[in-house]
């Protein structure tokens, strides 16, 4: 049933949306159940559609589609954000969980630990990370090889990366994706990983539970999701109906370093493979490419932001902050024209964003889609605009020095492929 624009529920989470299978990652940005829900009603999506989240993050989009027989692709360029995606799949229910913990847990050999081949993780004791690296490999020996499906070993590894995050030392810095270096303090007591591996596959089994409540498992399509960027999608060209999606803001969040606990243990080396996908991760907050002048495809809106970011006078603007807003418009471009290309002819997307400020600048990021989207021939507006209450800048105590009681906007933006 379709519903009117008026009618579309906030993209904030509530209280409730950070519990059960959403509290599973140290995920910051996300939007709400509801939302999507409203969304899939007012694009008109149906039980015939394919939808596609080219930012799958925490696989939200994918967990609504699930609930209402939707056929989801998702992409994503963060590995660790691809597990925890998958591991919320309703097809899980169908297996015994604890039985194949139990088979896991038979098969892990801590009398062999120094065998492992393992990177140093910074954010775990050496002890610890060796013995939940023993228990990867007896999952890699249980499932990997036995035609077993991609989200039943997926949920093993988020098991271990939620046993990670327990027992590892970990402190934020102001950005809450930041994680800032630690001097790691051994562990007073013991910490039993085999009984945490178990209790942690307890309760999310318990957490799938209540997500699929009273469904009927056997008719619900499993999420497609695959580890990709969003510059260059894997999908073949007009092959997706719709489009709900959240790229990154213009709020220098940095996704990479706030799973890199998870990476590392993946095997990620800190000097290349991690800062290779941090730099690839876009608004991401490194300088990669100094060369980047203005597209006009960008907009006036864009290019008038990007005239004051340069000419202001605080130090950092023109050396700093422009290259990053540069490489995050090119990207935004190239992920639009992505976009345009899978979409099928009269196909819809619906991007959500947050507005912000450089300073006393004001980056209106939604305003900005439109003009992008317009520029490359879509039909473009915003659906629902919303004032941010607890925008990121508010953890910055120093962020009303330009401009006093600055509002913050997270709007829905809808393209339609004419």
């Amino acid at each position: 049933m379709n519903i009117d624009a008026e009618n579309i529920r906030s993209a904030k989470r509530q209280k409730n949306e950070r519990e059960g299978v959403h509290s599973w990652h140290p995920y910051y940005a996300g939007y709400s159940e509801v939302f999507v829900e409203d969304m899939l009603s007012y694009l008109g999506v149906n039980s015939e559609s394919v939808v596609l989240d080219p930012w799958m993050g925490s696989g939200t989009t994918a967990l609504v589609c699930q609930k209402r027989g939707i056929q989801c692709l998702g992409n994503e360029i963060n590995p660790v954000m691809v597990l925890f995606s998958k591991a919320k799949s309703a097809k899980l229910l169908e297996y015994n969980l604890l039985e194949y913990a139990e088979i896991i847990i038979d098969n892990v050999d801590f009398n062999d630990l120094f065998s492992v081949n393992v990177i140093n993780n910074a954010f775990i004791e050496e002890k610890y990370n060796l013995q939940l690296q023993s228990i990867r490999t007896a999952i890699d020996i249980c499932l990997g090889s036995g035609g077993y499906p991609d989200y039943l070993i997926a949920f093993f590894y988020t098991v271990l990366f939620r046993c990670i995050r327990s027992i590892g030392s970990f402190n934020n810095g102001s950005n809450p994706t930041w994680l800032t270096k630690n001097i790691l303090i051994p562990s007073i007591d013991e910490i039993n990983v085999i009984n945490l591996f178990r209790e942690v596959a307890f309760s999310m089994n318990e957490d799938l539970k209540r997500t699929f409540n009273n469904l009927l498992i056997k008719s619900i399509p499993i999420p497609k999701i695959v580890e990709g960027d969003s510059k260059d999608l894997s999908y073949d060209s007009n092959s997706v109906d719709y489009i709900i999606t959240s790229p990154p803001y213009l709020t220098r969040i940095d996704y990479a370093v706030s799973t890199k606990p998870e990476l590392l243990f993946l095997g990620y080396e800190e000097n290349s493979g991690f800062d290779t996908l941090r730099r690839r991760t876009m608004g991401a907050p490194v300088i990669s490419d100094k060369g980047l002048e203005v597209d006009p495809l960008w907009g006036d809106i864009c290019k008038t932001f990007l005239t004051k970011v340069e000419n202001h006078d605080t130090k950092a603007a023109k050396s700093y902050y422009l290259p990053i807003y540069l490489q995050y418009f090119r990207d935004a471009l190239k992920s639009i024209k992505e976009i345009i290309r899978v979409l099928r002819s009269g196909g819809q997307a619906c991007l959500v964003v947050q507005s912000s400020y450089f300073k006393d600048v004001e980056g209106k990021l939604g305003e900005m889609y439109v003009e992008m989207g317009e520029n490359l021939g879509l039909e473009a507006f915003i659906v629902k605009r919303e004032v941010i209450k607890n925008h990121i800048a508010h953890v910055n105590s120093k962020s009303s020095v330009y401009v006093k009681n600055k509002v913050y906007y997270e709007d829905a933006v809808v393209y339609r492929k004419v």
